[in-house]
C-alpha cells in the first residue's frame, strides 16, 4: 500500500512539471523538457531554459534553440551547468547567447559544445564574478567565443574557434590555462585588468599570426602565440 502511494505521488509530481532530478539529485535539462518549461521555478515552456534555483543541472541531450533566442538564462548565484558532452546550438539569429545570465556569481559551465549564436557561447556581464568555465568549446558564434566581462574567473581547457571578434575576453583577477583560441578575428585572449595565462595555445586570430595573439594580462610560464612562446 505504501509502495502504491508512493508511485502515485512520483506520477503527480511529473505530471504537475516538478523538476526532473537525476538520482544523485542533480537536475536533468534535455530538448522535451526545455520545451515543456519547468525546469526551475517559473521556468516557461520554450526556450531560454530560466535557471531560478541554486542547483546543479545536467544535460541528457543536445538543445536546439530557435532562431534568435538565447539557450540557457541564469538568474540566480551558485549554479553549475554540466553539458555532459552534449551540444547547444544556434539555428541563428543576431544578439544571442547559448548562455546568459543576470548579474550573478559563481556560476560553472563545463564539458560540452555552443556554436551558432549571434552573439557569444557564454555571455557575461559586470559586476558578475566567480565563474569557472572548464573543457566548453566555443564554436562559430557570431561575435565573441567566451565573454566574461566581470573578474575572479576562470578559464581552463577550452576552445574558441571562428568568431568575428575575440576568442576569450576576461576580466581583473582572472586566470586562463591550457585554453586553445584559433581563427578569430580580433586576438585570442583579451585582457582586462590584471589577468595571468598559462599553458595555452593562440593561433591564426587577428588576421595572422604575425600579428599580436593576445592583449594584456601577465603571461605565467609557455603560451603558443603564433610561431612564438612570448606573447603577444
Amino acid at each position: 500500500m505504501v509502495k502504491t502511494k508512493f508511485i502515485g505521488l512520483i506520477a503527480l509530481v511529473t505530471l504537475l512539471g516538478g523538476p526532473a532530478l537525476a538520482v544523485d539529485g542533480v537536475i536533468e535539462i534535455n530538448q522535451a523538457r526545455a520545451l515543456a518549461g519547468g525546469v526551475s521555478s517559473g521556468d516557461a515552456a520554450g526556450f531560454p531554459v530560466s535557471l531560478n534555483s541554486r542547483a546543479i543541472y545536467r544535460l541528457t541531450s543536445d538543445l536546439n534553440v530557435p532562431l534568435s533566442t538565447d539557450g540557457i538564462y541564469v538568474d540566480v548565484d551558485d549554479v553549475t551547468i554540466d553539458l555532459n558532452g552534449f551540444n547547444i546550438v544556434s539555428s541563428g539569429g543576431a544578439f544571442h547567447d547559448g548562455i546568459n545570465a543576470n548579474i550573478v556569481k559563481n556560476l560553472e559551465v563545463r564539458n560540452g559544445t555552443i556554436r551558432g549564436f549571434g552573439r557569444s557561447a557564454v555571455f557575461q556581464v559586470l559586476p558578475s564574478q566567480g565563474w569557472r568555465i572548464i573543457g566548453l568549446r566555443a564554436i562559430s558564434n557570431g561575435v565573441l567565443g567566451l565573454e566574461r566581462e566581470g573578474t575572479v574567473n576562470l578559464i581552463r581547457n577550452c576552445l574558441a574557434q571562428g568568431h568575428s571578434s575575440v576568442g576569450f575576453r576576461t576580466g581583473d583577477g582572472s586566470l586562463v590555462e591550457e585554453s586553445i583560441a584559433r581563427s578569430n578575428g580580433d586576438v585570442g585572449l583579451l585582457m582586462l585588468g590584471t589577468v595571468g595565462y598559462r599553458g595555452n595555445v593562440f593561433t591564426g586570430n587577428n588576421g595572422g599570426d604575425a600579428n599580436p595573439q593576445v592583449s594584456g594580462g601577465l603571461q605565467l610560464g609557455s603560451n603558443v602565440c603564433g610561431t612564438d612562446l612570448v606573447c603577444p
